[in-house]
């Protein structure tokens, strides 16, 4: 059975990488399943039939996946046909983020324009409402909300986080404008009470205590999860395995001494030794335990740490003996029948992992001689510094040096003290013991204001939270990893390969990264720009991406990331124009920036023809705008936008911001546009750009255009591309592949589209 386990969860794992187009693989894929079934069905060989069951295995769980994200594209398809403003009733689940110009909230829809959605898996969206009365927004009230909706946007960018998964993980199938809204009903479940009595009271460390008793982390404040991060403590702040774990227990031990008096003092001897105590006690800690997730609303990682426990209640009751390694298979997948999408979550993986240094630290244990507790104790911490630090230097940037020494000593101050004081508080503000409530959280405290100034002092510390200067290569990460877990006997060659191995992949990762090539990257930056010049490690930008009123920038969650993620140092930023489009990012840059050079619109050294000159052995020059006065508002915006050529030996690359046929007009007949290499197309592929006159100046070999989903544009415009076509002159645009890369040597040069692949996976792809 354990063999056709782990063949469903490769099954599980294949479906999520697999295309959503590829009939050829299809095929043979329904050929294998055909054979798999005569098989099993015929009078074969025990082993053809193991290798026939196996086969269905990994069918059943590429087929329960599938069924999974059809339904998720099924929900968002109905949100999609809904173009216009719609009613919808909205049960608030989620603590509202107040911003300066609106509030942010996740809500459960229990009808869309009177329609009810379906019990089982009612759908959730996150909805922006602008404004000051959304400050009455409370966790658990219902409202009849007027919503506009839109879909979740990926941004596919090298770095760029995958957001639309993120939502969808939480159960997000749309994002909504609020215009306006009604309240129906005031809440007064449990978790809304709670979460309201945290928020009302002023306790400095009330956040941590919403963490730990109904797993919300909004009231913590930036500081307190750096604190918590850099000591590594940040687990202990999610109620998972070892939160659900200490309940359970104690939820045993309750059952256990309460079972057994009751039925002692009721039932008679013989009626007595027929009831198993030990089964009733095991399903008592299930049901606090599943309480106790459902407090904390069923979170991600709390529904992991209950599947675990429950397959371990199973075991007991059914007295099943198997090996740590089976349990924690049979655990994983019973994981991703409830949830085939685990496997894409970074907490799904740290806990196997952990998991994983637990049991293998523990087998060693039983093979040496016996030792000392506490030095037990360390030696795991000290294993999960070893094999977590790779998970954490690939998710977070970062690992922290102090995490054996911190977990080992506050871990039992919050398993002993703080969470069984918290969950006490939280029982007795449920019965309305109000003081008595204030009295149990304030004992759970006191050990955190004895922690908290030793925490504050231990973060600030340089080393503590490590971060290498430039970012480590997977795959030296992964080697790192197989080389802790690996049982080497010799310790000095484990710790010699621990050391060699990722470091020479390392090292032969930024030789290839640091080659004299030049690298232009057009990042998908939606219905905006940012183009980044790369070469030999440093970098130009042209353009900084949109920036909104609400203080959100790609310039944060774009331009930054797909810096720090190609370790890339920034020397100059370029603003072709001052629409917002091409300088939302211009304050953030210049905050986080300082000592980079500025180019262009809103800066003290403004484009202007025959401006020239080299960086980095690229020699740049300015085509536009000219010295000569022009009509401002007869031109327009675009058309005062920097165009920038750069050559690099026999490379050329034109940029010409969002100049339109005017501006075109005027540059080819005065002055004449240069032939170059790769154009990157005007205003997005708008069709009021990109005319005959400069397409047959310039001549480019490829047109790259940067435009997003956008209900308000349909970029590239039909007329432009079929300019293009015209010209048989291939295009692309970061819509539809995302991210745009051209290579050269300064002689030949090629096309990378590293996430085109990506895009095409079934977990993106929508049905049609």
């Amino acid at each position: 059975m354990d063999r056709c386990l782990l063949m469903f969860i490769i099954g599980v794992g294949l479906s999520l990488n697999i295309s959503s187009a590829g009939t050829f693989w299809w095929s043979c894929a329904a050929v294998s399943l055909a054979l798999a079934v005569i098989l099993v069905s015929s009078q074969a060989l025990p082993r053809a039939r193991l290798l026939a069951m196996l086969v269905l295995s990994v069918f059943c769980g590429i087929a329960l996946t599938t069924a999974n994200l059809n339904w998720q594209h099924y929900q968002r398809k109905q949100v999609d046909e809904l173009t216009e403003t719609t009613q919808v009733k909205l049960l608030i689940s989620s603590i509202p983020e107040q911003y300066a110009t609106h509030s942010r909230f996740v809500g459960t829809v229990l009808s869309i324009t009177g329609k009810q959605q379906t019990f089982l898996n009612p759908p959730k969206i996150q909805a922006s409402w602008y404004g000051n009365f959304p400050r009455q927004l409370k966790l658990g009230q219902l409202w009849l909300l007027k919503v506009k909706f839109k879909q979740a946007q990926n941004y596919w960018n090298e770095g760029s986080r995958d957001y639309r998964l993120r939502l969808s993980r939480q159960g997000i199938i749309a994002l909504a404008s609020v215009t306006e809204g009604h309240l129906i009903e005031q809440s007064n479940n449990i978790r809304a009470r709670l979460a309201q009595r945290f928020a009302d009271d002023a306790n400095r460390y009330n956040g941590v205590l919403a963490a730990l008793s109904i797993g919300v982390r909004s009231f913590l404040t930036a500081e307190d999860k750096r604190q918590w991060q850099h000591n590594g403590l940040t687990h202990a702040l999610a109620i998972s395995g070892l939160h659900l774990s200490l309940v359970g227990w104690a939820g045993l031990m309750l059952g256990r001494v309460l079972l057994s008096r009751i039925f002692c003092l009721t039932l008679s001897m013989e009626r007595l030794e027929k009831i198993n105590i030990k089964w009733l006690s095991l399903l008592l800690a299930l049901l606090i335990a599943t309480g106790y997730a459902w407090l904390a609303d069923f979170a991600i990682a709390t529904v992991r740490a209950l599947i675990m426990f429950s397959v371990i209640v199973l075991h007991q009751v059914l007295a099943l003996r198997v090996s740590s390694w089976q349990l924690l298979l049979r655990t994983a997948a019973l994981l991703f029948v409830i949830d085939p999408l685990a496997w894409l979550d970074a907490g799904f993986w740290l806990s196997v992992t952990a998991l994983g240094t637990i049991f293998s630290t523990l087998w060693r244990w039983q093979q040496g001689p016996e030792v000392n507790p506490t030095y037990q104790l360390f030696r795991l911490q000290l294993m999960f510094l070893l094999v977590m630090a790779p998970l954490s230097l690939y998710w977070f940037g970062g690992v922290s040096l102090l995490a054996p020494l911190v977990n080992l000593l506050f871990l039992p101050v919050i398993s002993c003290w703080i969470l069984p004081f918290t969950l006490l508080g939280s029982l007795s503000e449920l019965v309305y013991a109000h003081t008595f409530a204030d009295n149990l959280w304030y004992m759970a405290t006191l050990p955190l204001m004895a922690v908290t100034p030793v925490l504050q002092e231990t973060a600030s510390w340089s080393f503590t939270w490590w971060q290498p200067k430039q970012p480590v290569p997977l795959p030296a990460l992964l080697s790192l990893l197989l080389i802790v877990m690996t049982p080497i006997s010799k310790r000095l060659v484990k710790w010699l390969l621990a050391v060699s191995v990722p470091l020479t992949i390392t090292a032969l990762a930024d030789s290839r990264e640091r080659d004299s090539n030049i690298k232009l990257h057009v990042l998908d930056v939606g219905q905006s720009q940012a183009v980044v010049i790369e070469r030999a490690g440093r970098a130009w930008l042209v353009d900084t991406g949109m920036g909104y009123s609400s203080g959100y920038t790609l310039a944060a969650t774009v331009i930054e990331p797909f810096l720090q993620a190609r370790n890339l140092q920034l020397e100059g930023v370029w603003v072709s124009h001052k629409d917002r489009d091409h300088s939302g990012g211009v304050a953030y840059l210049k905050q986080h920036y300082s000592d980079i050079a500025w180019f262009g619109a809103l800066t003290n050294r403004p484009c202007q023809r025959g401006m020239q000159g080299n960086w980095n052995n690229i020699n740049w020059s300015v085509v536009w705008p000219s010295a000569e006065p022009i009509d401002e508002v007869a031109m327009g915006s675009n058309n005062q936008s920097c165009v920038l050529l750069f050559r690099y030996k026999d490379f050329s690359l034109l940029l010409p911001g969002d100049i339109e046929f005017p501006a075109e007009r005027q540059i080819a007949e005065k002055h004449g546009f240069p032939s170059v290499d790769v154009l990157v197309a005007a205003h997005h592929g708008s069709k009021t750009s990109s005319g005959w006159l400069k397409l047959k100046q310039t001549q480019p070999s490829i047109i790259l255009i940067s435009n997003g989903e956008h209900k308000g544009f349909n970029f590239p415009h039909r007329y432009t591309t079929e300019r293009f076509r015209t010209m048989v002159r291939p295009w692309f645009n970061t819509k539809d592949v995302g991210q745009l890369t051209v290579v050269s040597d300064g002689h030949r040069w090629h096309l990378e589209l590293p996430f085109a692949a990506k895009r095409e996976r079934l977990i993106y792809t929508e049905d049609d």
